[in-house]
């Protein structure tokens, strides 16, 4: 790797392993870095950043546990090439940490994301294949529903997929990535609320809302999304909190 990069210029600061993890994390986002890197060894960044091992072997091992770097043993250090749920370490300490508004965070975090998915499907020329490959998941989800309604993972399963597969239909890599934190954020408070709406004998009422968020989807009902969304919320939004 050529050692012209500005992210290999030396580093001054007083919070070195922050500045380290900054440094490499800017890094990956500007595209210095590129998923699959190799990084320069230990000793090598070292000398580079004008700073202690000790300050770079945490910083590495920080982003290791957050899933942006992985050690690849006897390889070296490289940038990781896929999504890791590791990522979303950082929001759940947040989430833990600010406890007295980590269910509105949350619910308004959902809210946007999927309104933002949702939109932009919507404002795409939506292919047939598309369109047919949310059908079919919203068809085994009502399959599901329909006839195995105790079976709450395979139900929440079908659930994820079928908002996956809509996250796809955006045609942008990033949403679906962005969309499966949500996901991983949700996944408890979801699976408690097929529980919970199995328990009342509201089953139709998952099977409605979802065929109504398809049907939004193939006429393109830019008037009604919002309730469609907001309806998909009600029992979910009661169980986070």
């Amino acid at each position: 790797m050529e050692h012209k990069k500005r992210f290999l210029a030396p580093i001054y600061s007083t919070s070195v392993v922050q500045q380290v993890i900054d440094r490499l994390s800017n890094a990956i986002i500007d595209g210095e870095l590129k998923p699959g890197d190799k990084l320069p060894t230990e000793p090598e960044l070292a000398s580079l950043f004008k700073v202690g091992r000790n300050s770079i072997r945490e910083a590495v091992r920080i982003l290791v546990a957050y899933g942006v770097l992985e050690i690849r043993r006897p390889e070296g250090t490289y940038v990781c090439t896929d999504f890791s749920a590791k990522m979303i370490n950082p929001m759940l300490y947040h989430i833990i940490l600010q406890k007295e508004n980590a269910y509105q965070d949350l619910v308004d975090l959902r809210k946007m994301i999927e309104n933002g998915v949702m939109h932009m499907v919507l404002e795409k020329n939506i292919t047939e294949a598309e369109l047919n490959g949310i059908q079919l998941c919203c068809d085994k989800l009502v399959n599901r529903l329909k006839n195995t309604p105790n079976d709450t993972q395979a139900i929440l399963e079908a659930d994820i997929a079928f908002h996956d597969e809509i996250a796809k239909a955006t045609r942008n890599s990033l949403i679906p990535l962005i969309h499966s934190v949500v996901v991983e954020l949700t996944r408890d408070s979801r699976a408690q609320t097929i529980q919970e709406v199995i328990r009342k004998g509201d089953v139709q009422y998952l099977i409605d809302t979802h065929i109504r968020l398809m049907d939004v989807i193939r006429s393109r009902d830019f008037k009604n999304l919002d309730q469609a969304l907001n309806d998909s919320y009600f029992f979910w939004k009661d169980i986070y909190q």
